[in-house]
């Protein structure tokens, strides 16, 4: 891994979970001394950060972590609710006992609030999982379009985190993984949609709480069918 992948792959984990604050400002010369590198790499990292949408340019001050919008959210949660319900519907059949095994694995994964690693570490297990179920069910482009959409996604669900949030901040896998375990379809379908629906309601209720503001903003996608 050359240099400049290694500070767009740290960048880019930083973003997800929240070290990089959304709209924090930064230049090439405060990363190149923050990450003990030339700007050379910097600029490397900085320009495929940009290609996937979360820096942008702000002229002379240098970049900005790009900020999520509710329209943003609303949008992510369709998105989901229309590839992830589609790929475990497909992959019910499919499931062996194996991948049970390894669904279980990365959903007893943890988090610490206050440890960054650890924060990593549960947003790649959590993404993880959510990019098995399509690839069990052999579909390489929705697994692709989930792939494109899930680091916003993983990023929303740090949004004005703090300690203590912990408590509703779990992988809450087990109905999606027993639904897959009887290969039963139409049951994973239904459980993944209450699972995305039930994550869109904890973020919807921290950002109400920090933010009073937020309180008569409708943020509800539609209704499955």
């Amino acid at each position: 891994m050359s240099l400049g992948e290694k500070v767009y792959a740290e960048m880019k984990a930083a973003i997800i979970v929240g070290d990089f604050r959304q709209g924090a400002i930064f230049n090439e010369a405060d990363l190149a001394a923050r990450f003990s590198v030339s700007t050379s790499p910097v600029k490397e990292a900085l320009s495929r950060l940009r290609q996937d949408g979360l820096v942008r340019v702000i002229g002379r001050r240098g970049y900005a972590v790009t900020e999520l919008t509710l329209q943003d959210f609303h949008d992510l949660i369709e998105i989901r609710i229309v590839l992830e319900c589609a790929a475990c519907e497909l992959a019910a059949p499919r499931v062996t006992d194996e991948h049970v095994a390894q669904m279980s694995a990365l959903s007893s994964v943890e988090i610490d609030l206050s440890d960054s690693q650890s924060r990593r570490a549960f947003t790649r297990a959590n993404q993880d999982f959510h990019e098995l179920i399509p690839a069990i069910a052999g579909n390489v482009r929705i697994l692709r379009a989930i792939q494109q959409n899930f680091v916003d996604m993983q990023r929303a669900l740090f949004v004005d985190i703090a300690r203590g949030d912990e408590v509703g901040l779990v992988h809450d896998h087990d109905e999606i993984i027993g639904s897959l375990a009887r290969r039963d379809p139409r049951g994973a379908r239904d459980a993944m949609y209450r699972h995305i629906i039930q994550a869109r309601d904890r973020v919807i209720d921290r950002m109400m709480r920090r933010h009073s503001s937020l309180q008569h903003m409708s943020l509800t996608p539609k209704e499955q069918g």
